[in-house]
């Protein structure tokens, strides 16, 4: 579950990276091409390794999140580059939302986990409290 957790959290800050390219003037021209194929390419690989998770949420974010950044590197190579700043910047903004989405999913799964544990724990306790019989002492 750390692993999922920190490759999200790799993919939410690069796609907050590329939103704020997408703005800045330095970043224009072929540049921003090649900032989207990378981000694009980065994109399918964490999804692809995050996809073996048993949790139908995050394999659905993980889906989502393949398409997008195959999207990207589609939009980066044959868009023009006038239409590039615009399909990027939502492109970005998409990767950035997928990923906070599947941090929010893996916060709370890990909430519900522990806890379960939690009152799992404290309600066998209890139940072995009551089951002993009382101790004596003289």
């Amino acid at each position: 579950m750390r692993l999922h957790f920190i490759s999200r959290l790799a993919l939410l800050i690069t796609g907050s990276f590329l939103v704020v390219a997408t703005q800045e003037a330095a970043w224009a021209g072929g540049t921003m091409k090649w900032l989207f194929i990378g981000g694009g390419a980065i994109a399918i690989a964490v999804a692809a390794a995050d996809s073996l998770l048993e949790s139908f949420e995050q394999r659905g974010i993980d889906a989502l999140t393949a398409l997008i950044g195959a999207w990207m590197v589609i939009e980066a190579a044959v868009l023009a580059q006038a239409d590039v700043k615009w399909w990027s910047f939502g492109s970005a903004v998409a990767i950035a939302l997928m990923s906070a989405a599947g941090l929010v999913f893996h916060e709370w799964s890990t909430e519900r986990v522990v806890h379960e544990l939690r009152v799992t724990h404290h309600e066998e306790a209890r139940r072995e409290a009551e089951e002993r019989p009382p101790v004596m002492v003289a």
